[in-house]
């Protein structure tokens, strides 16, 4: 059976938003190195992303983010998953229905359904074919950020065949993401094994 998009909108995976004035989703696209990687359960996805989060903010540098991170990943699953991007932050959009909404079928998705807020999605994608997407240091919004940092994950999954993990929530602040990573080099971001080191288009 396949998904549908409106049970994954900002507003579906937040029953609650508007009536308590939220309006943000953070979301974290990875590689994974099996379509039926444990990423795609609800409680690994949810752990994950809430932990980055943090964590990012304080990583000294990108090795030590990366040494950090497998040792959590540990605690659910051997291997297999590598973050793309830091968390990042959208305001009433939601990347995992944007995906549906252009036909672009999960190979797995799940959304949190114990609860009318907050709710986790996950899921995975094989490599998506993107023409004309905008680039990653161009992106003016989170919506064509979201598709610049898509053409550039897919490329990587496909030289590594690899497959894509999306994950999102709702519940952060998105003005408070804004340069609220550390400032760092070309060869930081590049250690940490991110396409880009900023959570928003405004930086």
């Amino acid at each position: 059976m396949e998904p549908n998009k409106t049970d994954y909108t900002f507003d579906a995976l937040d029953e609650k938003a508007a009536a308590m004035g939220r309006d943000s989703l953070g979301y974290l696209v990875s590689l994974v190195d099996s379509p039926s990687h444990k990423i795609s359960d609800i409680l690994p996805a949810k752990q994950i992303l809430s932990w980055l989060y943090g964590i990012e903010e304080q990583a000294p540098s990108g090795g030590a983010l990366k040494e950090r991170e497998q040792s959590f990943y540990s605690r659910f699953f051997a291997k297999g998953f590598q973050p793309q991007t830091p968390c990042m932050l959208v305001k009433l959009w939601s990347p995992i229905a944007a995906m549906l909404e252009r036909e672009f079928k999960p190979l797995v998705l799940n959304r949190d359904t114990s609860k009318p807020h907050h709710r986790v999605a996950t899921g995975i994608w094989e490599p998506l074919a993107l023409s004309n997407s905008p680039q990653i240091e161009t992106a003016k919004t989170t919506e064509e950020l979201f598709w610049a940092i898509m053409a550039a994950v897919s490329a990587r999954a496909s030289n590594q065949k690899m497959w894509i993990s999306i994950i999102a929530q709702p519940g952060w602040v998105y003005e408070s993401a804004i340069s609220s990573l550390p400032n760092w080099s070309a060869q930081e971001v590049a250690a940490s094994g991110r396409v880009l080191w900023k959570r928003t288009p405004q930086g």
